[in-house]
């Protein structure tokens, strides 16, 4: 299997489990523009979240979120009041959350089912600039729309292991 191959088998798991989770938990309407696109460079939004993949992959995981996205999803992930000197806090600890569901919910549809793969806990970082291709790593992006805005995603790394030879 191709390492492209493997980066956009991952990808397509994200994307499936973002619409999944969008729609039924955060009752947000999502189109994807049904393209798995290979870029050299990511252009960053203000709010990226990043998972590492490891074990029998060698991945990274960037959701990069256009800012009044991740202003309603944090509104919808948080039940009850939020005062507004909370909501920064709360923003960074929602994409983190949101995050870590949509990978641990599509683990199953990685390569070999998952079996061997770990993954690090989420974390946000705010107004990061662009992540470039380097050291033969491959750049698979996705894009999945909402009335909100966009969430961009990105599967940058090498695979490895033996279904990879």
């Amino acid at each position: 299997m191709k390492n492209s191959d493997v980066l956009k088998e991952v990808l397509t798991a994200i994307v499936h489990q973002v619409e999944l989770f969008m729609q039924d938990e955060m009752k947000i309407e999502t189109k994807f523009d049904g393209e798995y696109r290979t870029v050299d460079k990511v252009e960053l939004k203000k709010y990226t979240t990043t998972i590492g993949i490891g074990g029998t992959l060698n991945l990274l995981f960037y959701a990069t979120y256009d800012e009044i996205l991740l202003d309603n999803l944090t509104r919808a992930f948080v039940y009850g009041e939020i005062h507004e000197d909370e909501f920064t806090e709360l923003r960074d600890s929602a994409a983190g959350e949101i995050a870590n569901v949509i990978i641990g919910h599509s683990l199953n549809s990685f390569p070999n089912s998952g079996r061997g793969v770990t993954i690090t806990p989420p974390v946000t970082i705010e107004d990061a600039k662009s992540i470039v291709k380097t050291n033969g790593a491959e750049i698979i992006s996705a894009i999945v729309l909402t009335p909100y805005g966009i969430i961009e995603l990105n599967v940058i790394g090498l695979a490895k292991g033996e279904w990879n030879a």
